[in-house]
């Protein structure tokens, strides 16, 4: 059918990467492709999908990871085309992996702006999937880009119809209307979300939807309630209960929250971040620098870009500019698509 018209689910896991096209023998480049994808170490991903194109693995699967690398790395008109490419390798029957690269093909579609694109393929979704909420919910965010609140609001009433008890999807689909400017339509969600699903939720949830309803002695309740829990993953937690102090100014709060969590988890790159942010905040430049320094030590590939960048903020405000200027020539090399980085690199370059 054409293309198949195969389709998708991003986010699903890895697992979904390593089936689905060709056999199980001789995919042992791209098994180590995902393997690095996972761990967001992009480029010893691609070098891995060349060599496995060289020694004639999988195509299909070959296309997919370069995709999914393109996609994380911010080429999105590259991973539009390795996706389709993908697909169009498969020839087996539609299945689990199909679903998900044209999820990621549509994010795609989605972050080029091209949201007419991206909403074919949520149509083709749910076309074979008529109770996939996530897509119903991803193609509202796509018809709320392109000004069709309407029919975005459907998607919405639907996707929470199909899944109720989704709370983090119902979170996004507040900050979704919120970032729109329907934020009353948006909290009357929240409001409804936490009338009739109270009894359902975690802790942890009813402290995020209490926090985006600005009730934050209440989040900080449930919250510190969550952080206490033995089954509950603490690292969320304690970024959105410090984010409840940091929202009412309460940096001294914030920073003991941070402080704590990182004691006796200090492989959290993501805690120390949002640590040196608070410093900053605070006039303490050198304490928020060693954070910075103490996040880039965990090696967290996913984090390591926003903690350069804020470290050279960091240095800035020391009035070091010299520092910050060569720490910027750095960081500019691995990253020279970053625009507001290289305005500020001007910037730097005339003090």
């Amino acid at each position: 059918m054409g293309m198949k018209k195969r389709v998708v689910a991003a986010i699903m896991c890895i697992a979904f990467a390593i089936s689905g096209c060709g056999s199980l023998a001789g995919r042992h480049n791209i098994d180590s492709g995902f393997a690095y994808i996972e761990s967001r170490d992009y480029e010893n991903a691609l070098s891995s999908f060349e060599a496995a194109s060289e020694k004639g693995e999988d195509e299909c699967l070959i296309h997919r990871g370069k995709g999914i690398i393109n996609l994380r790395t911010g080429n999105y008109q590259g991973a539009v085309d390795e996706l389709l490419a993908s697909l169009a390798a498969d020839e087996g029957i539609v299945d689990d992996m199909d679903f998900d690269t044209n999820y990621y093909l549509a994010e795609s579609y989605y972050r080029l702006g091209d949201y007419s694109k991206a909403k074919e393929v949520y149509d083709a979704i749910i076309a074979l999937r008529s109770k996939d909420s996530n897509a119903y919910y991803l193609r509202g965010v796509c018809e709320l880009a392109a000004s069709g609140h309407d029919s975005a609001y459907s998607d919405f009433t639907k996707a929470i119809t199909l899944n109720s008890r989704d709370y983090q999807m119902i979170i996004l689909i507040y900050k979704s209307l919120a970032h729109y400017g329907y934020e009353e339509e948006a909290r009357n969600i929240l409001q409804t979300t936490m009338e009739n699903g109270s009894s359902f939720m975690t802790n942890y949830e009813k402290g995020q939807i209490a926090y985006y309803l600005g009730n934050n002695a209440e989040a900080q309740s449930f919250l510190e309630a969550a952080r206490s829990e033995r089954d509950q993953e603490k690292e969320p937690v304690v970024l959105m209960l410090g984010q409840t102090g940091e929202k009412q100014g309460d940096y001294n709060y914030a920073i003991s929250v941070y402080k704590t969590y990182l004691s006796e988890n200090p492989a959290s790159a993501i805690v120390f971040n949002q640590l040196g942010m608070c410093q900053i905040k605070q006039g303490d430049y050198d304490g928020a620098v060693s954070s910075f320094e103490a996040g880039l030590n965990v090696d967290d590939k996913g984090v390591n870009q926003a903690l350069r960048l804020n470290e050279i903020t960091a240095y800035e405000y020391k009035g070091e500019f010299s520092t910050a200027q060569s720490l910027m020539t750095s960081y500019l090399q691995d990253y020279p698509e970053d625009s507001a980085a290289i305005r500020e690199n001007i910037f730097l370059s005339t003090r």
